[in-house]
């Protein structure tokens, strides 16, 4: 019997320990699970508490994004209250109006939509096409279009009660687009006007292309027969000139050329040199043909230059014969000659300007010019047409020109 207690009493105990561990064990999960509980509870209270901070700062961020936006574009955000403040009675006396008119209720909604609707969506392509660089006259002829159709509809609906009524429901559809464009034309950036370089650049373009026409063609055609972007106007112009008037320096001609050559011819004589020193010079001229305007001429340089106008040969002078005058003898007739070699240099200088003005020499404008008779300036005239040619001709007192 004592054994059988004894093992009794040890089972019994062995039993109570595997009791209190299981319920050990069970009041660790449940503490556990309660733990967990908490903590995901305090997860998701921290959750929603930053949810709600995030929507706070994006809600703060958006408001604050409108206060400044109106603080910047306060002329606009006024305009746009002006819109509303606008459209809204112009919409209900424009449907009141042609409802009093016998139209249609729907009709007249839609009428009296088209009319503003259609005036702010052409607003706002002009608003695309002011951006963008493009032109905005087909969308300004739209806008005031319909603007006026809908501001004629309100004055006359307005002007059956009073005038200054239907003045202020016409100013309901006017001011608010009037207004936005206002606004709209000072908040665009003007293109830079073009600086004085390019303007003078244009200008001399415009005279250039004036002036010399036939090179100026001729310089377009060069360059639309070479290939794409391979020849610079510059170029072809040069080399049009070139071709036209025979000389590789723009604004040269073969008139120019002669004119500084007699011009060095007859300062050379006036300056008493010798027909050697006179023949070096002209050398010297014909070598320099391409640029005759030097920095250092060769006539101011000689010996001549020197030499005191008091002690220079002048000039002689003969009288010339007046135009009701004829010589008579012989003698007469050399002396007559004489006279009319003596004025070859003033008729070479009147084909030289008369060549500037695009004209030709003729017998009358030498008599003009130098007071002499018709018949002794075409024979003038036929002398300097013959030395500007090149040609040997007789000249008077048995000298060769």
């Amino acid at each position: 019997m004592s054994s059988w207690s004894e093992e009794r009493r040890l089972n019994l105990a062995a039993e109570g320990a595997e009791r209190r561990k299981d319920n050990e064990a069970a009041l660790d999960r449940r503490l556990k699970a309660r733990e967990a509980q908490a903590k995901l509870a305090r997860e998701e209270r921290a959750n929603r508490e930053a949810e709600k901070r995030r929507k706070k700062r994006e809600r703060k961020a958006a408001w604050k994004a409108r206060t400044d936006w109106i603080a910047v574009n306060t002329d606009l955000a006024a305009a746009l209250a002006v819109m509303v403040a606008g459209m809204i009675p112009a919409f209900y006396f424009q449907l009141d109006a042609l409802m009093g008119a016998g139209v249609f209720a729907g009709l007249a909604a839609l009428l009296a939509f088209m009319l503003e609707a259609g005036a702010w969506a052409a607003t706002a392509g002009e608003v695309k096409a002011m951006k963008s660089g493009r032109a905005v006259w087909p969308y300004r002829i739209a806008i005031w279009t319909f603007t006026t159709a809908a501001a004629s509809i309100n004055f006359a609906h307005g002007l059956g009660t009073a005038w200054w009524l239907g003045a202020i429901l016409a100013a309901s559809s006017i001011v608010p687009v009037a207004l936005f464009h206002m606004v709209m034309a000072g908040r665009h950036i003007a293109k830079p006007k073009p600086g004085p370089e390019v303007k003078g650049r244009a200008k001399h373009e415009k005279r250039r292309r004036k002036d010399h026409k036939a090179v100026a063609d001729l310089a377009d055609r060069m360059v639309s027969a070479a290939e794409y972007d391979t020849l610079d106007f510059e170029e072809a112009f040069v080399a049009a000139w070139a071709i036209i008037h025979g000389t590789p320096k723009p604004g040269m001609t073969p008139e120019l050329h002669g004119m500084a050559t007699r011009s060095q011819g007859r300062l050379a004589q006036s300056l008493g040199l010798t027909k050697n020193e006179g023949a070096s010079i002209r050398a010297a001229l014909l070598e320099r043909l391409t640029n005759p305007l030097p920095g250092a001429s060769p006539v101011l340089e000689s010996e001549g230059a020197s030499t005191p106008l008091k002690d220079r040969p002048k000039r002689p002078t003969t009288r010339f014969p007046s135009r009701k005058q004829a010589p008579s003898n012989l003698a007469d007739k050399k002396a007559h000659e004489a006279s009319l070699a003596e004025r070859l240099p003033d008729v070479h200088d009147l084909a030289d300007e008369m060549a500037l003005k695009g004209r030709e020499l003729s017998a009358r404008a030498i008599s003009k010019k130098l007071h002499i008779r018709l018949v002794d300036a075409a024979e003038l005239r036929d002398l300097a047409l013959a030395e500007r040619s090149g040609t040997r001709i007789p000249a008077v007192n048995g000298h060769q020109h």
